[in-house]
């Protein structure tokens, strides 16, 4: 190791660790107000500032940097080994919510039920954006120099990547690079529309099939599709076998589905790649997440899929893009088809894309660190509390009195309602006292910050899992004003 390098090293053995950071007291008195999750991502991203801000200054020796340190206590009065005292990043961590919180005024709320709402999921997106600007155009560290595909193997194990404009431009891409004039296998129970956060309207692999000038051909039936129908269907002119997890249906009852070792193994036996739609997911398992039967990255990449597309943004919680993950011979391949510099996502978007993987390597937890984490990560238990709070804060009001119930309820993904993305909590209906639901849901959502609310035949509903608790104190507020 160079002395350099061993240098950097010693910087970085100086800062504290979470759990010191935890105890400090001006940690602990956010306990209140903020959630558990909160303060610990906000204290992680503090610790990797810091620890951008070491790497970013030249390499030194321990004595040089006793020197420098010294040099600027003379001149700010403070060592430089105090900036990065548990206390003083402490400080910045909980300086960092009260900021977040203030500038919370104008970003609606979203009490609907549906965590990706139109309305309101571009926030999220906003938020990955807005941390390309401040680290990954700093660093310029995700050109190609492999930071990001080493950081993808990291995480799920797979060893390229590359980043799209959108879902739909990376299975384009795959489709005319991979197939071609040749055929593309799909199970006809897969070939629903792909739902993708951030983008205009879900992915029809279908269309984008015969957009590319390649023909498809469909395996099984509508609710089945064995490994026997895979294999019925694959010829000598099937290139590509694709396999998919259409989010904007449900299919249940008398339904099979081949296991997706099978296809991979059915794939490499035949000499066509084999592509599965990830479409919204996450990097990593969660098996803690009230929909842990969903399938992420990591598990396509351990099933032996070559190639995998996944949403950037969405539950992974970058900016909107669209990942294809997969060997370095099938991603080989689609870096030299002429129409990658076309569908590359701009310099930005993947500066945030390497700013959110740098999160999630530091994180035990794909969910714990979103930018939704509130409504992600939350459980059943913590969502309950909030609706006590909040039935708490409105009980002295009496228009209120026998119209306000607190309720068992179920969020979801995305407007299709699902039933695998159904998270378990609770929400809080009001009876509107002059009887006009939807005018009542409409003056909250022209209130400020705005207040998105679910409104039924007679009642109000505000789903508790997208109120975070530092703004139980809004919500109250608004529901009072607009009585």
């Amino acid at each position: 190791m160079s002395p350099g390098r061993e240098a950097l090293q010693r910087q970085f053995a100086r800062l504290p660790s979470v759990r010191l950071m935890q105890g400090e007291s001006r940690i602990e008195a956010l306990r209140g107000r903020f959630e558990d999750g909160q303060i610990d991502a906000a204290i992680r991203k503090v610790l990797r500032d810091a620890r951008d801000r070491i790497r970013l200054r030249p390499p030194e020796t321990e004595a040089d940097g006793h020197a420098e340190a010294d040099g600027h206590a003379e001149a700010d009065g403070h060592a430089e080994a105090d900036v990065f005292a548990p206390e003083r990043l402490a400080e910045r961590a909980a300086a960092r919510l009260e900021s977040e919180a203030r500038s919370a005024g104008e970003v609606p709320i979203n009490a609907s039920g549906i965590i990706f709402h139109p309305l309101v999921r571009e926030h999220y997106a906003g938020t990955a954006a807005g941390s390309a600007s401040r680290l990954g155009l700093t660093l310029a560290a995700y050109e190609e120099d492999g930071r990001t595909a080493g950081l993808v193997h990291d995480l799920t194990g797979a060893e390229d990547v590359l980043v799209c404009r959108s879902v739909a431009d990376a299975f384009l891409l795959a489709v005319r690079a991979l197939v071609g004039r040749a055929e593309v296998v799909i199970g006809r129970s897969q070939a629903g529309l792909i739902d993708a956060p951030y983008e205009d309207r879900p992915v029809n692999p279908v269309s984008l099939c015969a957009l590319s000038g390649a023909t498809m051909v469909e395996a099984g039936a509508t609710n089945k599709s064995r490994l026997s129908d895979y294999r019925r269907a694959m010829g000598n002119r099937t290139a590509l076998i694709v396999t998919a997890r259409p989010s904007t249906c449900a299919l249940r009852g008398f339904t099979e589905e081949a296991a997706p070792e099978e296809i991979a193994r059915a794939g490499a036996e035949s000499g066509a790649t084999v592509l599965h739609l990830a479409g919204d997911t996450t990097l990593r398992p969660v098996p803690s997440a009230p929909f842990a039967a969903r399938s992420s990255v990591t598990n396509a990449v351990r099933s032996g899929t070559p190639l995998t597309i996944a949403a950037g943004g969405g539950l992974i919680g970058g900016p909107p893009c669209g990942l294809l993950i997969g060997t370095r011979q099938v991603i080989a391949r689609l870096r030299a088809h002429g129409t990658w510099p076309a569908a590359q996502a701009s310099r930005h978007v993947r500066a945030g894309f390497d700013a959110r993987l740098a999160e999630l390597a530091e994180s035990a937890c794909d969910l714990a660190c979103h930018p939704a984490a509130h409504m992600l990560a939350a459980t059943r238990e913590e969502v309950g509390t909030r609706a006590r709070l909040l039935c708490e804060s409105l009980s002295d009001v009496r228009r209120l009195r026998g119209a306000c119930d607190l309720i068992e309820s179920r969020a979801y993904l995305t407007a299709y309602r699902l039933p695998a993305d159904a998270l378990p909590g609770y929400a809080v209906s009001i009876r509107p006292p002059d009887g006009d639901p939807a005018g009542l849901a409409a003056r909250w959502l022209k209130a400020t910050p705005p207040l998105l609310a679910e409104c039924g035949r007679d009642r109000v509903r505000i789903d508790m899992r997208g109120v975070a608790r530092h703004r139980i104190v809004d919500v109250a507020r608004i529901v009072r004003s607009g009585l």
